[in-house]
């Protein structure tokens, strides 16, 4: 019958539009993005315990897609050592759950080594901090990331106005083979901002933090942050 073929051939280009249609879409929502930018916050509770000893409570979230939604929330917690005056070891827990790109999801557990120490050259202060962490994800396998950060940072005073400007570079190797197809150096995290003591037991930071990563996605992040350290 001649009009039942026009009608089958106009439902298969309906078909063949729709199923198009289809593909475009999903291979929109896998699209991973190079770059994004972000906001950064986070906070931590300190309980002292001893004279040596803090316990401390961790809690973040960071901003993505371009400022549009919650990519990264995490919470965790740890007890810092004082072994020294200028340094710290701190074994921390934390659980993260991130969205880096629409249709990717990640649970991680991670187990920190923190061992951190401070010098001094006049009014300067350097901070060198060494993180060792164990990263666990569901369904994929575990791996260790080394991360190494160096912080200078200089007392400076507008009027009544007392802070201290830092710049900080971190560097991170991981022993999980990325796209690259190798294990190795792969980030770098540059960061500039202040410090400030708001009251005797608050503790913030400010800053700005640009990120370079050719293995993660997104890799490529412009960052406006914020840490807080509250002294119960």
């Amino acid at each position: 019958m001649p009009g039942g073929k026009t009608w089958i051939s106009s439902y298969s280009g309906i078909l063949a539009v729709v199923a198009l249609l289809s593909v475009s879409v999903s291979g929109q929502t896998v699209t991973a993005p190079r770059n994004d930018n972000q906001i950064w916050n986070e906070t931590q509770l300190v309980k002292v315990l001893t004279e040596k000893r803090d316990l401390v409570m961790i809690g973040g979230i960071r901003i993505g897609r371009n400022l549009h939604q919650p990519v990264d929330e995490r919470v965790g917690g740890g007890v810092a050592f004082k072994v020294h005056p200028d340094l710290t070891i701190q074994p921390t827990y934390l659980f993260i759950s991130y969205q880096p790109f629409p249709g990717r999801i990640i649970n991680e557990h991670r187990l920190f080594l923190n061992v951190t120490g401070r010098g001094r050259l006049g009014k300067y202060t350097f901070t060198d901090r060494n993180l060792l962490e164990r990263r666990a994800r569901h369904g994929n396998r575990d791996f260790t990331v080394y991360r190494n950060r160096l912080q200078i940072d200089y007392p400076a005073r507008l009027g009544s106005f007392e802070f201290k400007p830092f710049v900080a570079n971190e560097v991170w190797y991981s022993t999980q083979t990325g796209t690259a197809g190798r294990n190795g150096w792969f980030r770098n995290r540059f960061t500039a901002g202040i410090i400030r003591q708001l009251t005797p037991k608050l503790h913030a930071e400010f800053f700005y933090l640009h990120q370079n990563d050719g293995v993660s996605r997104p890799g490529n992040i412009h960052t406006f942050g914020t840490f807080f350290r509250y002294r119960l």
